[in-house]
C-alpha cells in the first residue's frame, strides 16, 4: 500500500513542477514512509533520471541530484511513496523499470502476484525482485491492458510504457484503491489523494457547490467521480486509460471500461453454494494473508469480521501454522446500545484471538478528530468513522501494518435493514403475498418487533413506489429518485455496491488505515466472491427472518450467539454523548459553515453542521 503523484506536461518541465511533486509526497509521508523515490523522463526519447530526494532509500542506484538535471529536458515524473509490505527489501523500490525500459509505480496489492509469476514464467519471463510491482510489469509487458482481467486484487497503477510511448493507468474493478486527476490542455496531474493538488500553483481550488449541497441535503458523497473541489476528479473504478503524449486531450476522454458486475442468476442448491462460499472466502483469505510483515484483524463480534478470523484460522491450519491471531476492536463500556464488548469476547475466547481494545470516548480527542477530518479529505456524516479510526491507532501501535476487515459483505450478502424491507416490497408488488407475510412473521420475532410497524414500513415503500410509477411523487434531488424506484432486491444489491453506500466506506476505510501507515485488506471484496454472492437467489441471502443467510449457514465452526446474532450495528457509536463530551469545540465548527451558506446551521442533522465546518476549516 502506497500512494503517487505524478505529472504530465506536454512540452518541458520546469524546476518549480518537479518541487511541487515532492511537495505533493511529503503531504502523504504517512501512506509511504519506508522509501520514496522520483524518476523524470523524456517520452519522445525514452531517456530517464532517477531523482534522489532526501527519503530516498540510499541503496537504489543511479540516483543524481536534481541541481545536476535539466529538468526542461523532461516532460513526465513518476513519483512514489512506499510501504513495504511484500518484498521488503530495497529491490521492491518504485518506480521500478521493466526488462523493456518501462517504468511502473502503484498503490494496492496484486494478491494472486504468486500465480501469476508461474504463468509468466512458463511463458519465457524471467524475475529478479519477489514483489508483485515486478509481476505488473512482465504482465502488461505480455498481456498489455488485458492483464486487469487476470489481477485479482486493488491497485491504482501508472505506467510508462517504453516500447509503444504511453502512458497506461487503471483503478482496480471496485475503486478500493484511490487515484485523483487534475488536467487542462498542457498536460494532467494524479495523486493517490486530493490534499496533494494543493501543492500545485496552477490549480485553482473552488468549491463544487453542487457537490456540497448535495452533502448537506441528502448526505450524498461519493457518489460519482466529482469531489467537492470542481477541477479535481476521480479516476473511474473498473476503467483504465491509453494516453499518447504526443495526441493528449484529457484524461477523462481517454477511461475505457474493463469490467462490469453483473447480477447472473445461477440455480445453486443450498448445499453447494455453503460449499462454495466457504471454498472462496477461505481463498480470499488465504491470498491476503501473503506478506513479509505482521497482520491482525479488525473484530467487532458480528457476523463479516468473525466469518474473517475463522476462515483465516482454517487457512492457517491448512498450512500446518500455529500464527497467533490479533484482533483490533472498538468498545464503549456503559453504553449498551454502542458496546459490542460481550460478543467480541465470544469470538475472542472461542478462536482464540488476542484482542486489543480502543475504548474510543475515554482515548479520543478533539485533535484526533480534526487529523481524522484532515485525512479525509471530504466531509462524512457519523461518528462510526472515528470509531475505525481509533481501531487503526490502536493496530499501529501494537506495530501492525495489516489490517484485514469486513467491508463488502452487507452490499453483496444483504446485510442492510433496507435491503429486507426492499425485498418485502418486492414480493409484494410481485404478488408473493404469502411468503412476504411469512418472511415479516420470521423477521419480527427475530427483532422483538410487532409485525404491524413492519408492515407499515413496506406499505409506505409500496405507495411511493407506485407515486414514482404514475409520476406523482416529487423528488428534489435525481438519485434520491432513483434510490426511491428501484424495485428488486437484485438492484438495490448492485446500486448499494457501486453508488450509495460502499464508495464512501471504501474512501473512508483508506484514509484511516493509510493515516497510520496500514494497508487494509477486505476478503469480501474479492471479485470471485462478489461474484459469487450477486450470483444467489435471493432466497439465499435473505431466509426465515434471517439477513445475510448464507454467510450464517456457511459458518459452523462459529459460536451460535455470534453466528445467529439478531442485532446489527458496525462500528455504532453513542454519538450524542461524544457530542457533548466535546459540545463547544463542535459548536466553534459552525462559524465556518458561514463561509459556504451564509448560515451556521444548513443543515438538520447536527452532525453533517460540524463535520462540514471541520471540513472547511482545515481545507478553504
Amino acid at each position: 500500500m502506497c500512494g503517487v503523484s505524478v505529472l504530465f506536461k506536454k512540452h518541458s518541465l520546469t524546476i518549480n513542477n518537479f518541487n511541487e511533486v515532492v511537495s505533493s509526497l511529503r503531504t502523504i509521508d504517512h501512506r509511504g514512509p519506508d522509501d520514496e523515490g522520483v524518476i523524470l523522463v523524456n517520452t519522445n526519447t525514452n531517456d530517464f533520471k532517477i531523482i534522489r530526494t532526501a527519503k530516498t532509500h540510499p541503496q537504489i542506484p543511479d540516483q543524481v541530484d536534481i541541481d545536476s538535471v535539466s529538468v526542461q529536458d523532461y516532460n513526465l515524473i513518476l513519483a512514489h511513496k512506499r510501504l513495504s509490505i511484500i518484498d521488503l527489501k530495497p529491490t521492491g523500490h518504485q518506480p521500478m523499470q521493466g526488462i523493456d525500459k518501462s517504468w511502473v509505480i502503484f498503490n494496492g496489492e496484486i494478491y494472486n502476484y504468486i500465480e501469476l509469476k508461474i504463468e509468466l514464467v512458463n511463458l519465457g519471463c524471467s524475475f529478479s525482485t519477489q514483489s508483485d510491482t515486478e509481476v505488473i510489469l512482465e504482465a502488461y509487458r505480455v498481456w498489455g491492458p488485458k492483464c486487469l482481467d487476470k489481477f485479482n486484487g486493488m491497485w491504482s497503477i501508472v505506467l510508462w510504457d517504453a516500447v509503444k510511448k504511453e502512458i497506461f493507468i487503471s483503478n482496480d474493478r471496485f475503486g478500493v484503491k484511490p487515484l485523483y486527476y487534475f488536467e487542462n490542455e498542457q498536460g494532467f496531474i494524479l495523486a493517490s489523494e486530493t490534499k496533494q493538488f494543493k501543492n500545485f500553483k496552477e490549480i485553482n481550488f473552488t468549491l463544487n457547490q453542487k457537490h456540497v449541497d448535495e452533502y448537506i441535503q441528502h448526505s450524498f458523497i461519493d457518489r460519482d467521480e466529482e469531489t467537492m473541489f470542481l477541477n479535481i476528479h476521480r479516476f473511474k473504478k473498473s476503467h483504465y486509460a491509453l494516453i499518447n503524449p504526443f495526441l493528449f486531450k484529457t484524461v477523462s476522454a481517454e477511461q475505457k471500461l474493463y469490467y462490469s458486475i453483473k447480477k447472473i442468476k445461477i440455480d445453486w442448491t443450498e448445499e453447494n453454494a455453503i460449499t462454495t462460499f466457504r471454498d472462496l472466502l477461505n481463498e480470499a483469505v488465504k491470498i491476503r494473508m501473503r506478506a513479509d510483515v505482521d497482520f491482525g484483524f479488525a473484530l467487532s463480534g458480528g457476523i463479516d469480521s468473525s466469518a474473517i478470523l475463522y476462515s483465516a484460522r482454517n487457512v492457517l491450519k491448512q498450512e500446518g501454522k500455529k500464527n497467533e491471531l490479533l484482533g483490533f476492536s472498538a468498545i464503549f463500556p456503559g453504553y449498551e446500545a454502542a458496546d459490542e464488548s460481550k460478543f467480541i469476547k465470544i469470538v475472542a475466547d472461542d478462536l482464540p484471538c488476542k484482542t486489543s481494545y480502543a475504548n474510543v470516548l475515554n482515548e479520543f480527542s478533539i485533535a484526533d478528530f480534526e487529523k481524522h477530518v484532515i485525512h479525509q479529505d471530504e466531509p462524512l456524516h457519523g461518528t462510526s468513522f472515528l470509531a475505525q479510526w481509533a481501531v487503526y491507532k490502536k493496530a499501529q501501535e501494537a506495530g501492525i501494518k495489516i489490517l484485514f476487515n469486513g467491508q463488502g459483505a452487507d452490499e453483496v450478502f444483504a446485510g442492510y435493514h433496507h435491503h429486507f424491507y426492499r425485498y418485502c416490497r418486492q414480493l409484494l408488488i410481485s404478488g408473493n403475498v404469502v411468503k412476504y407475510l411469512s418472511l415479516v412473521a420470521q423477521y419480527a420475532h427475530l427483532k422483538g418487533m410487532a409485525k404491524s410497524h413492519i408492515h407499515k414500513i413496506v406499505f409506505n415503500d409500496v405507495k411511493l413506489n407506485a407515486k414514482i410509477k404514475l409520476g406523482i411523487a416529487r423528488f428534489d434531488h435525481t438519485l434520491l429518485k432513483y434510490w426511491s424506484s428501484i424495485s428488486t432486491l437484485d438492484e438495490m444489491l448492485l446500486r448499494d455496491f457501486d453508488t450509495f453506500q460502499l464508495p464512501t466506506y471504501l474512501r473512508v476505510d483508506d484514509r484511516n488505515s493509510m493515516a497510520f501507515s496500514i494497508e487494509s485488506r477486505h476478503p469480501f471484496m474479492d471479485y470471485k466472491l462478489v461474484e459469487f454472492g450477486y450470483s444467489l437467489p435471493n432466497n439465499l441471502l435473505i431466509k426465515n427472518g434471517w439477513q445475510k443467510y448464507i454467510i450464517r449457514e456457511s459458518m459452523t465452526e462459529m459460536p451460535e450467539e455470534i453466528r445467529y446474532r439478531k442485532d446489527k450495528k458496525g462500528f455504532t457509536t453513542p454519538q450524542d454523548v461524544w457530542l457533548n463530551k466535546f459540545k463547544d469545540d463542535f459548536e466553534s465548527y459552525l462559524t465556518y459553515n458561514q463561509k459556504v451558506y451564509g448560515t451556521a446551521t444548513p443543515s438538520k442533522n447536527k452532525y453533517t453542521n460540524y463535520y462540514l465546518g471541520a471540513w472547511l476549516k482545515s481545507h478553504t
